[in-house]
């Protein structure tokens, strides 16, 4: 259907006659339906693939397109190439943009594996820090310590006397407490919020034994941070 249409459209003879008479031709016999058939002059010999290099390729086939016709004085020859010789054709610019296309594609990734290496590098430079406030047998944080100011308990590995001592060792302390005071603050919050949402609940649905749950629920890190806190004013 591709290949009749564009040998009507792509010839003016056939175009004004094909507009003239339409593509159909009425055929009548004796005792016999009507039945429609394709005038032959307007088959063409056309594959679709050239169609679609006429249309979406930029450029007019460059081999024979040869349009058949059983009228002689309508015959019309047009340059035409064998399927062969357009397959033989498209195989070097086929291998001409592989390599642009590889170029292009690993420009694209490029992003991904400097990210990747970035990473890579990174944990590979990473050390694993010198204390924890818990005991952390994988890292080999297993000897447990307190700093000398607020008495926190910390974790720290068998090497760690010969690589920290005098002032190292106290400014490695004062980073301790630090994390520790955090750790307690934020926990202190969290128990706090549990005993509100308790409480509010036990007001909400008129329930004794929510509401003896949250009065009964102890804020241990509060007590904990008050007493780091009467501590650290004393000191």
């Amino acid at each position: 259907a591709i290949g009749n249409a564009f040998a009507v459209l792509s010839n003016p003879e056939k175009r004004l006659r094909y507009d003239e008479f339409g593509c159909d031709q009425e055929r009548v016999s004796t005792g016999q339906a009507r039945h429609y058939d394709y005038y032959p002059e307007f088959e063409a010999d056309i594959t679709p693939e050239e169609i679609f290099n006429v249309f979406f390729g930029g450029h007019f086939p460059t081999g024979n397109i040869h349009m058949f016709s059983n009228v002689a004085r309508d015959t019309h020859y047009y340059p035409r190439r064998h399927r062969h010789e357009r397959a033989w054709t498209q195989e070097p610019e086929e291998e001409e943009n592989r390599p642009q296309n590889s170029y292009s594609a690993f420009i694209q990734l490029m992003p991904v594996f400097i990210i990747i290496v970035v990473s890579v590098i990174t944990q590979l430079m990473a050390t694993n820090p010198p204390y924890s406030l818990f005991y952390k047998s994988s890292m080999g944080h297993v000897i447990s310590r307190e700093t000398a100011n607020l008495q926190v308990p910390y974790y720290v590995d068998k090497n760690f006397e010969k690589n920290y001592q005098g002032a190292e060792l106290q400014e490695l302390e004062k980073t301790v407490e630090k994390d520790y005071i955090d750790y307690i603050q934020t926990s202190c919050w969290k128990e706090k919020q549990q005993k509100s949402d308790l409480s509010n609940l036990a007001k909400l649905y008129r329930d004794e034994r929510l509401k003896q749950k949250a009065e009964s629920l102890k804020l241990e890190h509060c007590e904990k941070l008050s007493s780091l806190i009467g501590m650290h004013k004393g000191g």
